[in-house]
């Protein structure tokens, strides 16, 4: 027969049998080793309904008219058991009319018994598949019911985790604000201040563009800025004269000393904090210290820090001066735009200088 032949040819290697059923779902013709997995006397039957021959396919009369009507590609069926083999049956278009309508529908066995028979030998002394399934469902259960277990104890670990280190995030925050507070102590000054200068960088690096993470990271390390200072004798620290020439070199050292002192730290926001210690006394045009650095040489918090704590030095008393009016800050602070402080930061800082007010009479 001439679609036998044409089937035999494309599919012998792939173990293919196949029938050819007309619109009236009855069988037409048939490869010759069907017989496998259709009983032979049906198939002598004239004029057979398919459902009859494959029950598999009875209530799937409406997907097979899709497929005569082309509104479906092709109806698949995998793994069934047909004496001592499995196959899959593949129902798609068979023979055309003239008009490119379609006459027949061909519904192919493939015979999957081999790769069957490889899964079944990895699992040992399952011979019987319907006890497989069963034994893998009861085991598929168990596991979900485990991992749902194991879920809700990682997400317990994780969130204990996430306090845990919100803990001791606080509690740096706490250290550091405590210890910049002492050194502001030394120096007559009152714990406002390193929460004002915190507050004031948070500000202004948000404005610059450092992200939410960034800006929180400065916030918290700013208040060791002035950390240093313990290391300076009282003396010239809270000289209320001028210093003279071997004063300030001495006062200067307080930069280094902070640093030094937070520098070996594992914890990346006593590192910051190093960093700013070190470098908030560096000036734009090069003339600061300890090191002299110049422009965009100079950490980007170090360049905010120094903006703010100059901005809330002046704006209140210090042992050697009365507070400045704000009008006198913001003179100095553009007097000093290019030289002292960062151009560009000084803009923020002037343009926004509603918001530094407002932080502040808070922390006044």
């Amino acid at each position: 027969m001439h679609i036998q032949e044409v089937f035999n040819a494309m599919y012998h290697k792939h173990h293919y049998e196949y029938l050819v059923i007309n619109k009236s779902m009855a069988v037409v013709e048939f490869s010759d080793k069907i017989i496998d997995y259709c009983e032979e006397e049906l198939l002598k039957t004239r004029n057979i309904l398919i459902s009859v021959i494959v029950p598999e396919l009875y209530g799937l009369e409406q997907e097979m008219q899709e497929v005569f009507e082309g509104k479906r590609e092709v109806i698949e069926i995998p793994f069934i058991k047909k004496d001592a083999y499995f196959i899959t049956l593949s129902v798609q278009a068979g023979r055309k009319h003239d008009d490119n309508s379609i006459e027949t529908l061909v519904i192919l066995f493939e015979n999957v018994t081999e790769y069957v028979s490889m899964q079944e030998k990895s699992v040992q002394d399952r011979n019987d598949k319907e006890l497989l399934v069963t034994e893998l469902s009861k085991k598929n259960d168990l596991l979900e019911k485990y991992n749902k277990h194991m879920m809700k104890l990682v997400d317990e670990e994780v969130s204990l985790n996430n306090k845990l280190n919100k803990e001791i995030i606080d509690t740096q925050r706490e250290i550091i604000a405590t210890m910049g507070a002492i050194g502001e102590t030394r120096s007559k000054e009152t714990g406002a201040h390193v929460l004002r200068v915190a507050e004031y960088s948070h500000r202004l690096a948000l404005l610059s563009g450092l992200n939410l993470e960034e800006a929180d990271e400065l916030k918290m390390a700013s208040p060791m800025h002035d950390i240093g200072k313990v290391g300076i004798e009282d003396a010239i620290l809270n000289k209320p004269s001028k210093l003279t020439d071997d004063e300030f070199l001495k006062m200067k050292e307080h930069a280094v000393i902070g640093y030094n002192m937070l520098k070996g730290s594992n914890q990346k926001l006593l590192n910051t904090a190093a960093i700013i210690a070190h470098a908030h006394h560096e000036k734009w045009d090069g003339s600061g210290y300890p090191k002299g650095l110049k422009k965009n040489e100079i950490h980007i918090y170090g360049r905010i820090t120094a903006i703010t704590d100059v901005f809330d030095a002046l704006g209140h008393d210090r042992v050697y001066k009365k507070a400045w009016k704000l009008e006198e800050i913001i003179d100095y602070l553009l007097k000093e735009r290019g030289k002292h402080f960062d151009p560009m930061l000084i803009d923020l800082f002037i343009n926004n200088i509603d918001q530094f007010t407002s932080i502040q009479k808070k922390f006044a």
